[in-house]
This record gives structure tokens, C-alpha cells and sequence, in this order.
């Protein structure tokens, strides 16, 4: 018997033009200083992010909530080609490992006007209620690294 979740709900994907050079934008994605400026949405703060940005390498990055609540999110970069691409998998930690589920998120840089186009997208998730709140949170993402660079 396999634990092989199929995916239920479509890929999502945002696309947002900063007026910054491509290296910086990618800079943002893989520097754990940069990255701890804009991953919190509202009042979620990032105390800890830890990247080891290479092909295999792994990262970790804790969200706090205004509660208190620790909210730890990992997975393991597949794919590392500065400063056009990021591909990696996407894993929340639950308090039972087995609700935990990988997902693909795809990061791409392209020159844009003498900024930088980003296109996120986000796949293979397990349900469209999981894709719905993770396209809320990208947003708001999207929008404070504007905000940052």
C-alpha cells in the first residue's frame, strides 16, 4: 500500500515586475537576511531562516505568529541556476508527520524592462483549500518583497 497523495487542485501562479536587477531579486530568495524581510505576511515575523542554496541542499524557515505559534516550513532545493531559477519542494511541519506533504514551488527571474519579472508557481498540492490560503500567502509575499528590494 502506497502513502502517495495525487494532487487535487491546479498549480498556482503569480507574477509580479520589481524594479530591480534579476541578481537582487534572486538574492532576496536565497540570502536567509534578505529572506527573514518579507516572508512574514501581516503581523507573521521570520526570526529563522537557514538556506543552503545549492542543488540537494535543504533549507528551514520559522514563521511566528502573533499568538506565539511556531510555524516551520522546509523542504530541499531542486534545482539552483543564479539568477534565473529556483525549484524546490515545499513541506509544512505538522504535529503528525503523516498530514505532512510535499509541494513544488518554481521560482523564475526573467529581465524584464530593466527590472525583473518573478513567477512563482505552486503545485501539487493536496487539496484547492491548500492552494487557496498558499495563493493568499503569496500574495502578500509578493507584495512586501516589492516593499524590501
Amino acid at each position: 500500500m502506497s502513502n502517495t497523495r495525487t494532487p487535487v487542485a491546479p498549480a498556482l501562479v503569480l507574477r509580479r515586475t520589481y524594479a530591480a536587477p534579476r541578481q537582487r531579486v534572486f538574492d532576496a530568495w536565497t540570502k536567509p537576511e534578505l529572506a527573514m524581510k518579507f516572508l512574514g505576511t501581516g503581523n507573521v515575523t521570520v526570526p529563522e531562516a537557514r538556506m543552503d542554496v545549492r542543488t540537494g541542499g535543504s533549507y528551514n524557515i520559522v514563521m511566528l505568529m502573533a499568538d506565539g505559534e511556531r510555524w516551520n516550513v522546509g523542504g530541499t532545493y531542486r534545482e539552483v541556476s543564479p539568477p534565473e531559477r529556483l525549484v524546490m519542494t515545499w513541506r509544512w511541519e505538522e504535529d503528525k508527520p503523516e498530514d505532512e506533504h510535499d509541494t513544488l514551488l518554481t521560482l523564475e527571474f526573467n529581465e524584464h524592462d530593466g527590472g525583473t519579472e518573478l513567477i512563482l508557481t505552486h503545485e501539487q498540492f493536496a487539496s484547492a483549500e491548500s492552494r487557496d490560503s498558499h495563493q493568499e500567502g503569496w500574495t502578500q509575499i509578493m507584495e512586501q518583497l516589492g516593499a524590501t528590494l
